[in-house]
């Protein structure tokens, strides 16, 4: 009998039985999520101007209260503003290293594409720099700045309002997916007013984009960066027409994601769930309770977390093949894609009350160990930096800059509730201990290795526009206790 054959009927016959018993408890009335939504989006508004202004709700754009925590070079347990609960957990202090050392790579503005840099600007968002020859610079102000890639813009200006540049049928230069650049830059939380130079000195806003994607939204494509962009910059209870006279809204998009597949999907899936879990919160957020098609999305996003718990790997890791069956790799870059983009999207959808669940930590753990071990081998910026922003969700949750503004992160309440601080879990709760295999014997990545001259540190830049160089560094390998880090013997 095929060994492949039986994993996966082992795999869909685990997750019918998850179907079934979250279908089962489906009468429930209560919803125990996190009501996570990214750098809060609600405007502030009395009482009086809220009532007021409740028949606009459904076609307002939305501003951002206040910047997303920016400092991830360097962020240890001493950084203003972040919580001292990190020194405690060791966890919090392998992840920040990670965190550091990533973040020596650079990429540079006028080799690496549009695609890779975008997702530098995914997990980095505003401190995220390139090299421009002798120089480094922002990122944002680079590609805001009139910043091309072989003559093109990356972004334009359309009838509607503007888009970043489309697929131009070569992979990995320009976005992969309709929507994708403008998704996962949404994470920089730029304002609406932010400006983007284009082709003859022209500017277009992200305002511009926003409407742009609205009115160009079609069955026709993919909607899954679609429904992750709005999500970031409209009220979710919008409803508009589009270009072509279709009515639409955020709800639609939901519902469209929700019946649509996961495995087949682009990277396994998970950016769909992403999207839903991310949508999904930003209801839960205003509303309080879930129904209808917002049940229905919060079902797929239960049932994918507790189907990629029973995939996971022993060593913490998340199948190499994704929702498919079982899997495991001893290359570097294979791992880290899948379990980057399996924490990143779990990050979105698990509850706060389960962060400190053993399986969770050995994910953080398993991640984390592997992107300081392998920090000086060549990486694929995908993989890399989708395995990077899974880190800063999980720190920027568990260990949150304290900032003027509510916290966006916590339990279900009824909406009318005042928003509470986030209570970052108690390090000395009790955990099962996490052991991470460092992979120390296995191969490197067969990736090109760049050739000429180079600068170190930071990392010198690929020749192979898909991978990266990173700095020289002692290999680590550690086993994490609720209150303890020791080197494995």
């Amino acid at each position: 009998m095929n060994p492949l054959w039986v994993r996966r009927t082992l795999s869909l016959t685990s997750f019918a039985i998850l179907t079934v018993c979250v279908s089962s408890h489906a009468e429930e009335p209560t919803v125990e999520m996190v009501r996570f939504r990214p750098f809060s989006f609600l405007n502030q508004k009395n009482s009086d101007e809220k009532e007021k202004g409740k028949d606009d709700a459904k076609n307002s754009l939305q501003e951002p209260l206040a910047a997303p925590p920016t400092s991830t070079r360097g962020n240890n347990s001493s950084t203003p503003g972040r919580s001292n609960d990190d020194k405690s957990d060791p966890l919090l202090l392998l992840v920040n290293r990670a965190i550091e050392k990533t973040g020596h790579r650079y990429l540079d503005a006028n080799q690496h594409r549009p695609w890779q840099i975008t997702h530098g600007l995914l997990a980095m968002r505003r401190d995220f720099m390139l090299r421009d020859g002798n120089r480094t610079v922002n990122a944002i102000d680079w590609i805001s700045n009139g910043g091309t890639f072989r003559g093109e813009y990356w972004f334009e200006a359309t009838e509607h309002g503007g888009r970043a540049h489309p697929y131009n049928g070569v992979p990995y230069e320009f976005e992969g997916h309709v929507n994708q650049t403008l998704a996962l830059l949404a994470h920089s939380n730029l304002p609406l007013t932010h400006e983007f130079t284009v082709a003859r000195g022209r500017k277009v806003t992200m305002a511009d984009m926003v409407r742009h994607a609205q009115m160009t939204v079609s069955t026709k494509e993919e909607i899954t960066w679609t429904l992750w962009f709005l999500t970031h910059y409209l009220d979710i209870d919008t409803e508009w027409t589009n270009a072509a006279g279709e009515p639409w809204s955020l709800e639609e998009l939901v519902r469209l994601q929700t019946k649509g597949k996961v495995i087949g999907a682009p990277c396994g899936g998970t950016h769909g769930l992403f999207a839903i879990a991310y949508a999904r919160n930003a209801y839960l957020y205003k509303h309080g309770e879930l129904r209808g098609v917002w049940f229905e999305a919060d079902q797929k996003v239960k049932q994918h977390i507790e189907l990629a718990r029973s995939l996971q790997n022993p060593d913490g890791s998340f199948s190499t093949e994704m929702f498919k069956g079982p899997g495991h790799s001893r290359d570097f870059n294979e791992r880290i894609k899948a379990s980057g983009h399996m924490l990143e999207w779990l990050m979105m959808a698990v509850p706060h009350s389960r962060l400190n669940e053993a399986w969770i930590r050995k994910s953080v753990a398993s991640i984390a160990t592997d992107l300081v071990h392998n920090a000086a081998r060549p990486a694929e910026c995908g993989p890399l930096y989708h395995a990077l922003n899974s880190l800063i969700l999980y720190r920027d949750r568990v260990a949150p800059v304290r900032r003027q503004v509510p916290e966006t992160i916590v339990e279900s309440a009824p909406a009318a509730s005042p928003l509470p601080a986030l209570a970052v879990p108690d390090a000395a709760a009790k955990t099962a201990p996490i052991i991470v295999d460092s992979h120390a014997g296995e191969s490197a990545a067969a990736t090109a290795v760049p050739s000429g001259e180079v600068t170190a540190p930071p990392a010198a830049v690929s020749g192979n526009d898909s991978v990266l160089e990173g700095p020289s560094l002692e290999p680590v390998r550690i086993a994490i206790e609720p209150n303890e880090a020791r080197p494995i013997n």
